[in-house]
C-alpha cells in the first residue's frame, strides 16, 4: 500500500472497457454482411439414415450450428437419410416430425430441440431448459449438480416478485438483511464483508453496490423486479475462472426475456393484497412485445408498479404500518437479428425502490412493534444499459457485452444509541473541551458537555451514496461439435464510489431528519477500483464418457480510496480520520479442475477443484492502529463431488454434491472500540463441510421437489475479531450461515371448465444460527429456526389467468435475522405476517 495525491477516483485514462467492447462490436458488425451468407444454410453432402442423435450430430457438423438435444429425447429413434442441397430448417423438419419433436432458434449458430407438445409452464425442472451458466449455451440436463434454475413460469406461479422471495426458490441462497432495503448474499456459507462473495448478473450485467462508509459492498444486492424474466441460474461455490472475484461463493445470474421479433405478444397483470395487522398492497405489471420489422427488429417494454402495505407500528412515535415500501421499475429491449448468424440486443433498465421506515421490530417492544426514537426512510435507484453482440461464424461462437449502471443510495440509521453511549465518554469528554478550549474534563466541562450532546439527540445517520460501472466483457467460444471444449475471453471494469456521512439531529416529534441538516459531524470517502482480466477453459474427452476441463483467470486489481473529514463530529471522534489518498494493486490468478464422467445418457458425476479469490483494501475510518487499517486479500479452495441422475425416463431427477472449503484471511467485519465505526478485518481462516441434495418428480399432473442444504462452517484458529466483538475460538461456528437450509414445493393440476386449475403448495426454513463470535460478546444473539408455508391456486382459461395465494399461512414470525450493536438492541427482521394475494393476468398474442 503506498499514499499518493493522483489517485483521486474518477481520473486517468478512459475505463480499458470502453476500448474492450468498441472493438468487439466493431468487429461484430464487420463481420455481419460475411454472415449473411449463412443465412439459408443448406446441406453440403448427403446424410444417411442412422439413429438420430447420430444423425443430428452430423448434421450439426455439416451446418456449423450447435445442436442441443437431451439424449433421452431421441433415444430409441432413426433418422431418415438427407440429401445434398436440402435447407437446414427442412432437414430439421423431416428428422423429427416422426419423434414428436420440433426446434428453435436459440442465439446465432445455437437450436434447441424440445418436445412439440411442450408449454412454458411445463418446464419447472425439464431438462430442455437452455441455460448459459458455463458461459456457453448448453442443457440443464448436460450440466453439473451445482446449477439451480428457476425458470420464469415458476417465478409467476409462486409469486417472487423480488430478491427477499427469491430465498423461497433457492434454499443455497442465503440472504441475511444488513438495513432497510439492502441484504448480504451468500452461498455455501462463503459470507463475509468487503467484495461480495455473491456475483450479480442482471443480464449480461455484473453488478456491485456502493461501498458505503466501511468498504463493504458485500452489504447490499441489487433488488429489480421479477418481471418478464426468462429464467434465474444460482451457481453454487466459487466461479472464479469465468465470473472472477465476487463470485466467492456462487453466482446469481437474473436473464431477462428478449424481444421477440416474430410475433406481437404481451401481458398486464393486476394484484391486490392484504396483511394481517397491515396496510393493503397494489401490483401492476405491463409487458408488450412488437415486432419493427418481423424476424429481424423487435421492441418489448415492460412496466411494474407495487406497493407494499406496512405492519410495523411505532407508539412512541404514533404511527402505524411504517415499513410500507413501493417498487417502481422500467424496462426496454431492442433485439436485432441481421441474419441466423447476428443478434444484437439493448436494454435499459430503471428500479427505484423506497421503505418508509427501518423495516426491523424490538424484540422487547413485541412483535411488529418497535420504540425507536427516529424514523428512517430509506430509497435507492439503479439505472443500468447494456448492449450485447452475439455473433456465428463457421466454427467460432462470440458474444461482445458493453454495460454501464448508476445506482444511487439513500440511506438512514438510528443513530441515538451511538451517540447516547458516548454520555460517559473521558475520550469524548476532553474532544469536548479541546474544541471549546476549556482546561481539561473538569466537572464543569463534563456538564457542558452533556448539555451539548443531548442538543444533538435523536440523530440519524444520514448517507447518501452512489456507485457509477461501465464494464465490458468478450468472448470465444467453439461450436460445440468437436471433441475439444473451449472459451476464451476478456473482462474489463471501471467503478467510481462516493459516500457522505452525515450525523444529523432528528425532530423529536415526529422522528424525521431535520431539514436543512443540522449537521454534528461530516465525512466524506470516495473509492475507485479498476480491474482487467483474461481467462479461458477448456475441456476434452480423455475417455469414452470422461471429459477433463481445465481452467484460469489471470487478474489485476487497482483501487485508490480516499477520505476528508469537513466537520469533526466531537462526540464519536472522526476528527481523528485526517483527510488521505491511498492506492492498492492485486495482481493473481484463479484455477479449475473438473472431470465430469457420464456413464449413461441419464447420470452425469463431477469432480471439481476450484479457486476463489477477493482483492483487500484500506480501513479510511477513525480512531484505528497502523494494523487494523489494512486487510488483505482473501482466498479459497472448494474441492467437491457431485451427482446428477434422471429416473424412470426423467420422471424423477436427484442431484447430490458434497465439498469442503479452505477459506484463509477471511473478510470479516469487525466494529470500532467506542461501536461507531465498522471496518474490515482478516480471520486467520474458515473451514466449510456441506452436503446439498435435490429431489425433483414429475408423475402425470403431480410435480414436485424438495432441496436441502447441510452446512459445517467454522474457524480455523482462534482469533480476536475487534475492539467490541470479543475472541472467536477455534472451531466456533461462523455467524449468519444456518446449518441446515430446505424448501419443499409440490403442485397439481387438472383441467376443469375449459381452462386448467393449478393447486400449489411451497415451504422453506432454515435451522437457527448466531450473530456473531465471542461468547462474551454483549451484541451476540440467536436468530432461531424458521419456517414458512405459502398456498396458492390459479385458473387459467384461454388469454385470462386468475391467481390467489395465501403467503406466511400460519403467520409465523420466522426472523431472517435476530441483531444487537451499538446502534440498537434486539432488532428483528423476519417475515411479513400472513398475506392473502388476488392477481389476474390477460394474455395478448
Amino acid at each position: 500500500m503506498r499514499r499518493g495525491t493522483n489517485n483521486a477516483p474518477g481520473s486517468g485514462r478512459p475505463p480499458a472497457a470502453v476500448f474492450l467492447l468498441a472493438a468487439a462490436l466493431g468487429g461484430a458488425l464487420l463481420a455481419g454482411p460475411a454472415a449473411a451468407e449463412s443465412t439459408r444454410k443448406l446441406l453440403p453432402r448427403d446424410v444417411p439414415a442412422g439413429p438420430l442423435d447420430v444423425v443430428l450430430r452430423r448434421l450439426a457438423m455439416d451446418s456449423d450450428e450447435q445442436i442441443l438435444v437431451d439424449p433421452a429425447l431421441v433415444a430409441g429413434w432413426r433418422g431418415q437419410p438427407l440429401v445434398r442441397g436440402m435447407p437446414l430448417e427442412a432437414a430439421l423438419v423431416r428428422l423429427l416430425r416422426g419423434a414428436g419433436l420440433t426446434f428453435r432458434r436459440v442465439g446465432p449458430g445455437v437450436l434447441v430441440i424440445v418436445r412439440r407438445t411442450a408449454t412454458p409452464d411445463e418446464t419447472g425442472s425439464d431438462p430442455d431448459i437452455l441455460v448459459t451458466a458455463l458461459r456457453r449455451p448448453s442443457l440443464l440436463s448436460d450440466t453439473g449438480p451445482a446449477l439451480t434454475v428457476v425458470p420464469g413460469a415458476a417465478i409467476e406461479r409462486q409469486r417472487a416478485p423480488g430478491r427477499a422471495s427469491l430465498t423461497r426458490l433457492l434454499p443455497a441462497l442465503i440472504a441475511t438483511s444488513t438495513a432497510p432495503l439492502q441484504q448480504r448474499l451468500s452461498v455455501r456459507g462463503v459470507i463475509g464483508t468487503g467484495e461480495s462473495t455473491v456475483g450479480v448478473y442482471i443480464g449480461e450485467t455484473p453488478v456491485s453496490a456502493p461501498s458505503g462508509t466501511g468498504f463493504d459492498p458485500a452489504a447490499m444486492s441489487p433488488d429489480i423486479d421479477l418481471i418478464d424474466v426468462e429464467r434465474i441460474e444460482l451457481l453454487r461455490g466459487p466461479q472464479g475462472t469465468l465470473y472472477g472475484a465476487s463470485s466467492m461463493g456462487g453466482t446469481l445470474r437474473m436473464i431477462l426475456r428478449e424481444a421477440d421479433a416474430t410475433a406481437i405478444s404481451g401481458s398486464v397483470t393486476i394484484e391486490g393484497s392484504a396483511t394481517l395487522g397491515g396496510q393493503p398492497g397494489a401490483a401492476l405489471a405491463v409487458v408488450a412485445n412488437v415486432p419493427i420489422v418481423r424476424d429481424r427488429l423487435a421492441l418489448r417494454g415492460v412496466i411494474g408498479r407495487r406497493t407494499i402495505g406496512g405492519s410495523i407500528d411505532n407508539p412512541r412515535l404514533g404511527y402505524h404500518d411504517g415499513d410500507s415500501a413501493r417498487r417502481n421499475s422500467e424496462r426496454l429491449s431492442l433485439g436485432w437479428t441481421p441474419d441466423d448468424a447476428l443478434r444484437i440486443d439493448a436494454t435499459y433498465l430503471a428500479q427505484r425502490n423506497r421503505v418508509d421506515d427501518g423495516g426491523a421490530w424490538r424484540l422487547d417492544a413485541g412483535r411488529q412493534q418497535t420504540d425507536a426514537p427516529v424514523r428512517v426512510p430509506n430509497s435507492e435507484r439503479l439505472r443500468l444499459a447494456n448492449v450485447t453482440a452475439r455473433g456465428a461464424w463457421q466454427r467460432t461462437r462470440m458474444t461482445a457485452t458493453l454495460s454501464h449502471y448508476d445506482w444511487q443510495v439513500i440511506r438512514q440509521i438510528d443513530f441515538t444509541n451511538v451517540l447516547e453511549r458516548q454520555r460517559d465518554s473521558d475520550a469524548a469528554c476532553l474532544r469536548y473541551a479541546v474544541a471549546w478550549r476549556a482546561g481539561g474534563c473538569d466537572d464543569a466541562t463534563r456538564a457542558a458537555y452533556h448539555a451539548y450532546l443531548d442538543s444533538r439527540l435523536p440523530a440519524i445517520l444520514y448517507q447518501p451514496m452512489a456507485v457509477r460501472s461501465t464494464s465490458g466483457e468478450w468472448r470465444l467460444s467453439d461450436d460445440g461439435n468437436g471433441a475439444w471444449r473451449w472459451t476464451f475471453g476478456a473482462f474489463a471494469e471501471h467503478r467510481v464510489d462516493r459516500v457522505d456521512s452525515i450525523a444529523a439531529r432528528a425532530d423529536p416529534a415526529s422522528g424525521l431528519l431535520i431539514e436543512p441538516l443540522d449537521v454534528t459531524g461530516l465525512r466524506r470517502l470516495d473509492m475507485r477500483l479498476d480491474q482487467q482480466a483474461v481467462y479461458a477453459e477448456v475441456g476434452h474427452a480423455v475417455a469414452r464418457g470422461l471429459d477433463a476441463t481445465v481452467g484460469l483467470r489471470v487478474y489485476r486489481y487497482v483501487r485508490a480510496a480516499g477520505g476528508s473529514v469537513p466537520v469533526p463530529n466531537i462526540v464519536t471522534g472522526t476528527g481523528s480520520a485526517a483527510e488521505a489518498r491511498y492506492r492498492t494493486t492485486a495482481r493473481g490468478r484463479n484455477l479449475k479442475f473438473a472431470l465430469d464422467w457420464r456413464p449413461g445418457s441419464k447420470v452425469v458425476v463431477r469432480a471439481i477443484a476450484s479457486e476463489g479469490f477477493r482483492p483487500g483494501g484500506v480501513n479510511i475510518t477513525p480512531e484505528l492502529t497502523a494494523d487494523e487499517r489494512i486487510y488483505r486479500a482473501d482466498h479459497l479452495w472448494n474441492y467437491e463431488l457431485g451427482l446428477k441422475w434422471a429416473i424412470a425416463g426423467r420422471a424423477v431427477t436427484a442431484e447430490a454434491s458434497a465439498f469442503h472449503i479452505d477459506w484463509d484471511g477471511t473478510t470479516f467485519l469487525a466494529s470500532s472500540s467506542n461501536g461507531a465505526f465498522s471496518y474490515n478485518t482478516n480471520l486467520p481462516g474458515v473451514d466449510i463441510d456441506g452436503i446439498e441434495a435435490r429431489l425433483g418428480t414429475t408423475i402425470g399432473a403431480w410435480r414436485a421437489s424438495v432441496e436441502t442444504i447441510w452446512l459445517d462452517a467454522r474457524l480455523a484458529a482462534d482469533t480476536p475479531v475487534g475492539p467490541s466483538d470479543g475472541m472467536g475460538m477455534r472451531g466456533d461456528a461462523l455467524p449468519h450461515v444456518p446449518v441446515v437450509s430446505y424448501a419443499i414445493s409440490a403442485d397439481w393440476r387438472h383441467d376443469v371448465a375449459g381452462g386448467v386449475v393449478t393447486l400449489g403448495l411451497s415451504a422453506s426454513g432454515s435451522s437457527g444460527f448466531d450473530s456473531a463470535f465471542g461468547r462474551d460478546n454483549p451484541y451476540r444473539e440467536h436468530t432461531p429456526a424458521r419456517f414458512v408455508t405459502d398456498l396458492y391456486a390459479t385458473w387459467s382459461r384461454g388469454r385470462w389467468t386468475t391467481r390467489v395465494g395465501v403467503d406466511n399461512v400460519f403467520n409465523a414470525v420466522a426472523a431472517t435475522r435476530v441483531f444487537s450493536s451499538a446502534f440498537g438492541m434486539r432488532q428483528i427482521y423476519a417475515a411479513t405476517p400472513l398475506t392473502g394475494t388476488l392477481s389476474i393476468t390477460r394474455r395478448f398474442d
